[in-house]
């Protein structure tokens, strides 16, 4: 028997196809004579302009004018602004996602992004199909309207704060299921010990490391921060994974001879799990994946850039749980990082935390959901409360 998953995503920054790949890959490894065919379709590519240019006018909004994308997102978070959005997309999108759920024919479809919740539902309606539709939150904190969608059949959220949030929008709690951010089984799979890692990555054994990252596009605030610590004079080892930003890779691999300090540099790279697990420290962007990554491999962060509206509730996320510290300036981030690579104590009481509000297992559970929602066509009775760490991801 052969069940069709089909994810909807927009590549607005790598993290809703990162959330949708984690949840593909928990479904290839479950058990049984059931196959999961998956398919991730970014949705802009069946709309018409300008939602097609979607990707590339959320890149240069955040590249160019950051403040611009918050003032939008606030504008469009609230019930009867967030209508006046989906009034104005419905007709770029609305016959060809039809289309697409007929091609297809899913068994379930599943939304990760909060501006296609509503988008599944009306193509769903218009292509007369009975397939369950699934809302999986990847946000934290007080989440963007467009992802409390009543009429969904089930929601995942992630955090304890969200679901509150879900059940203050009207959304059953009996359509709730509060299972963890979605991260790949492969940050599990690492179970290596640090000094064995260090050896397999060619990293060395008696130095601080620290990983640096900026998320799949490797922008924003990395380059500063980067020379900022590699100017501090502390005893560390930098690794800095630049993603699919091959100018900044060539830049700091040019610079780097003459920054003084020991420098791995990387690009796009398939060895996040290994890294994280062998780091001391991440510094990194706020996005809710990377957060919840290194609650897995239980590492410090150290959050130097956010995305506006959207990812500002990860402040708090990092904030309250104790994970790690917030530094908004290059500044900040150097007294940051020394502070907490000269106090051992710190150091470890913020990695045992990271292993307290870790989301282990959350893809397969999610995977788990999807499962039974294909096989049934419906949600199953609730399981008893789940209730991870407060606003943990």
């Amino acid at each position: 028997m052969t069940k069709r998953i089909l994810f909807l995503i927009s590549d607005t920054g790598g993290g809703h196809r990162s959330a949708a790949n984690a949840i593909t890959a928990a479904l290839d490894e479950l058990p049984g004579d059931v196959t999961f065919e998956h398919r991730v379709e970014d949705v802009a590519a069946h709309c018409t302009f300008p939602l097609s240019q979607l990707g590339l006018a959320y890149s240069s909004a955040l590249r160019y004018a950051p403040p611009l994308y918050g003032a939008l997102y606030h504008a469009t978070n609230g019930k009867r602004r967030f209508r006046s959005v989906v009034r104005f997309c419905e007709p770029l999108y609305r016959e060809r996602l039809r289309d697409l759920f007929l091609s297809y024919g899913p068994d379930v479809i599943v939304s990760v992004h909060p501006l296609l919740n509503h988008a599944a539902l009306r193509a769903r309606a218009d292509a007369g199909i009975e397939a369950p539709v699934i809302t999986v939150i990847t946000d934290l904190g007080r989440v963007h309207e467009g992802w409390l969608m009543p009429e969904a059949d089930a929601v995942v959220v992630p955090a304890e704060e969200v679901y509150q949030r879900a059940r203050e929008r009207g959304i059953p709690a009996e359509r709730l299921r509060l299972l963890g951010h979605p991260v790949h089984p492969r940050f599990e799979d690492v179970t290596a010990p640090k000094i064995e890692l260090r050896k397999q990555l060619s990293l060395p054994a008696d130095k601080t490391v620290a990983l640096l990252m900026a998320g799949g596009e490797g922008g924003g605030k990395l380059l500063p921060t980067t020379l900022a610590l590699a100017k501090s004079k502390l005893p560390l080892h930098l690794v800095v994974v630049t993603g699919r930003n091959e100018s900044l890779r060539a830049k700091l691999q040019e610079l780097a001879p003459s920054l003084g300090v020991p420098m791995t540099i990387l690009g796009y790279s398939h060895d996040v799990p290994r890294l994280m697990r062998a780091a001391d420290l991440l510094v990194t962007k706020a996005g809710p994946g990377t957060l919840a990554e290194a609650s897995i491999a239980e590492v410090p962060v150290v959050v130097y850039d956010f995305v506006p509206g959207q990812e500002r509730g990860n402040l708090d996320y990092v904030r309250t749980n104790g994970i790690g510290v917030v530094a908004l300036t290059t500044s900040d981030v150097v007294r940051s990082v020394r502070r907490i690579v000269t106090n051992l104590e710190r150091l470890t009481a913020m990695r045992e935390r990271q292993g307290s509000v870790a989301p282990r297992g959350s893809s397969r559970r999610i995977a788990e959901l999807i499962s039974s929602m294909a096989l049934t066509g419906k949600l199953d009775s609730p399981p008893p409360p789940r209730r991870l760490a407060a606003g943990s991801a």
